[in-house]
């Protein structure tokens, strides 16, 4: 066996174990992960969305080829996004326990098989916002006026190593 492949199977040995005595008290994560055509997906089921009992989901996405971070709060029905002009712009800042990131660069209203808002803070200032989910537990999200969430990523760091790892899986070509 290679001493990287050795390596890696110790670094995960040690990460089961370090998350063993949540799993061993009884931790019921629910989240969810996935990657298509090069991005990397974490997600986690939230409240409602403001004014209907509609469950929102948060997304995070991660574009492997240059790190560009986007955020979606997803909901199926949602009048408010339905009604929204889409071609307006609406930055969101997401608000993680760690800390407090800069508003995206992009983002607005976007309807289809899910209604949601979205933004997308651009290559250049991923970087910032991917290094603070390394520490987050929790986040919430303001956009146009609302506060959603709060939305409980599961575990203190699970929504940066699920991307991380998926980044690392797609960089060595796989899905």
């Amino acid at each position: 066996m290679k001493p990287k492949a050795i390596l890696k199977i110790a670094v995960a040995g040690a990460a089961f174990l370090a998350a063993a005595p949540a799993f061993a008290q009884g931790t019921n994560l629910k989240f969810s992960q996935n990657s298509r055509n090069g991005v990397c997906y974490f997600s986690v089921q939230g409240p409602n969305a403001p004014g209907t009992d509609k469950p929102m989901t948060f997304e995070l996405s991660y574009r492997v080829r240059d790190g560009n971070m986007g955020v979606g709060v997803l909901v199926n029905g949602w009048p408010k996004a339905q009604a929204a002009d889409p071609e307006a712009k609406h930055p969101v800042t997401v608000i993680f326990d760690s800390g407090k990131t800069i508003a995206s660069r992009s983002g607005g209203y976007a309807s289809g098989f899910n209604d949601r808002v979205w933004g997308g803070w651009g290559a250049e200032n991923s970087a910032p916002v991917f290094a603070l989910t390394k520490n987050a537990k929790t986040a919430r999200v303001e956009v146009d006026g609302m506060k959603l969430g709060p939305f409980d990523l599961q575990m203190k760091g699970l929504a940066y190593t699920s991307l991380d790892d998926c980044a690392k899986r797609v960089r060595a070509g796989g899905q």
